[in-house]
């Protein structure tokens, strides 16, 4: 179990393992402080209640893979089908079937995109909902109030 975060201060990544001390975590990279709001179900491995990083409640399931990979993925496929007469693209569509059914889900905050991987499922996070998504988007960028 971990948690993925970046820093408010240097936007580098910062990796939290719940049972380490968080009252005083400081960045990795540029030693900022970070104050971090862990949960108790957090720290007994419980399911994501609340995130860490900005104590929001909202969050969405996304399996855990590399976009980047998997459009490259997608693209040597594509590019070889001319000389494979569309059987690489075939081939890729398989390894992306097999790949989506063997992965783990990861929950991300709709708010700071913290990542929490290896937690229990929480049956109230679903998929990513481009509605909430968007007004999600619209209340960080109207700012403090």
């Amino acid at each position: 179990m971990r948690v993925n975060f970046l820093c408010v201060s240097c936007s580098k990544e910062n990796v939290y393992v719940p049972g380490e001390p968080w009252e005083e975590f400081a960045c990795e990279h540029c030693g900022a402080a970070i104050h971090l709001g862990v949960s108790p179900s957090i720290t007994q491995g419980g399911g994501v209640d609340a995130c860490i990083v900005c104590g929001k409640e909202l969050f969405y399931v996304q399996k855990d893979f590399n976009r980047t990979l998997g459009c490259a993925l997608l693209l040597v496929g594509a590019v070889t089908s001319v000389f494979t007469y569309g059987l690489s693209l075939v081939a890729a569509a398989a390894v992306d079937w097999v790949l989506y059914y063997r992965l783990s889900e990861v929950t991300v905050c709709y708010f700071c995109n913290s990542l929490y991987r290896g937690f229990a499922p929480n049956p109230k996070h679903k998929g990513y909902d481009l509605s909430i998504g968007e007004l999600v988007e619209w209340d960080v960028r109207a700012g403090p109030r």
